[in-house]
């Protein structure tokens, strides 16, 4: 009769560290608290229970859910530190979650709902399509570049722009506190979206005045974004190309906007602000640096985002910030970090 002898395993089995097991592991499963949290914002779960409506059952009731398998959802989104049980089947918002209320400074509700969004999904799903062939994953999926699908799907076009509202919220309003705007008699926001961002500058600088300049069908969103802030007397938003021109001005800012596009498209946008600012003016824009090799880089995964989302998109170094301006008779006069990981970049005409 033969014994059966048992090989040791290998020894890089016995020795992988627990701390790295664990690490690579929080990454994999991190895409289902994503998944739940980004779900949650667009079933809208974070403004019922603030409006009342907190248990399991009357959430369900609301929601023409599954008790049963609702309160497991709710259980994950406790656990991601979102939700709290306060009593038997009865939640409450952390201060964490309540920044998927849509009616807080701040709120991240619409930009977790444009994550949520059949046209993100699919195209992040197609990740590997983008990183294989450098095509943009969205225009695989769907057919079109993300603009034009846009145009022509009113539900996607009205959760992107309230998404950009969303970081110009949460994210962006530090420009106003960083940045001294006061001897600026007019600022044009390119690419403004519904106008969040330039909202919170004229409340901050009561003296300057403004224009939301981005394509015509999200122009008229901005227009009822300033009355609703009760800004019309000194903003107003403007349709246009800013391929083609943008409005005359004492200064121009352009957030998240450079990174959706390629070097030579950006030089064009840069140059046409370059050509309309008038003397002693500025260009701003807010943009993620990419740090140096190997650092941990927030950014690193946005300009991920601008490979699947994006024709020609990317996030930019410092130095490549610099070419650009250069080739727009434009130079980088100062760099103001904000809290968010990303900076506000100040260029000045050469």
């Amino acid at each position: 009769m033969h014994s059966t002898v048992l090989e040791k395993p290998s020894a890089k089995f016995d020795t992988q560290p627990p701390a790295a097991v664990n690490e690579v592991l929080g990454i994999i499963y991190g895409r289902f608290a994503g998944q739940a949290v980004c779900l949650a914002a667009k079933l809208g779960i974070a403004d019922l229970i603030e409006g009342g409506v907190d248990s399991t059952q009357q959430l369900a009731a609301s929601l023409g859910a599954q008790a049963h398998s609702l309160r497991r959802f709710l259980k994950a989104l406790s656990s991601c530190q979102i939700l709290h049980e306060a009593g038997q089947d009865r939640w409450e918002l952390t201060d964490t979650g309540k920044l998927l209320r849509g009616d807080v400074h701040g709120s991240l509700r619409d930009l977790a709902r444009l994550f949520a969004t059949e046209e993100h999904t699919k195209s992040w799903l197609a990740l590997e399509h983008a990183v294989l062939t450098g095509g943009p994953a969205f225009d695989h999926v769907w057919g079109k570049d993300a603009w034009a699908h846009a145009r022509e799907h009113y539900e996607f076009n009205d959760v992107f722009n309230r998404a950009m509202s969303s970081i110009a919220g949460a994210v962006h309003q530090a420009i106003a506190n960083v940045y001294d705007f006061s001897a600026v008699e007019c600022l044009v926001d390119v690419g403004g979206g519904h106008g969040r961002l330039l909202s919170v500058i004229l409340e901050r600088f009561p003296d300057l005045r403004g224009i939301v300049y981005d394509m015509p069908h999200v122009a008229e969103g901005a227009r009822a974004e300033i009355a609703r802030r009760g800004l019309s007397e000194r903003c107003e938003a403007v349709g246009g190309d800013f391929f083609a021109s943008v409005p005359p001005a004492d200064a121009y800012i352009l957030t998240a906007v450079l990174h959706d596009w390629s070097d030579d498209e950006c030089i064009a946008i840069l140059k046409n602000c370059r050509r309309a600012v008038k003397p002693g003016g500025c260009v701003l824009m807010g943009d993620f640096i990419l740090k140096p090799a190997n650092e941990a880089d927030f950014g690193r995964l946005i300009d991920l985002e601008m490979l699947v989302m994006t024709r020609s998109g990317c996030e930019r170094t410092e130095e490549e910030f610099r070419a650009l301006l250069g080739k727009a008779d434009l130079r980088l006069a100062c760099v103001y970090p904000l809290p968010s990981g990303n900076s506000l970049l100040e260029a000045r005409p050469v």
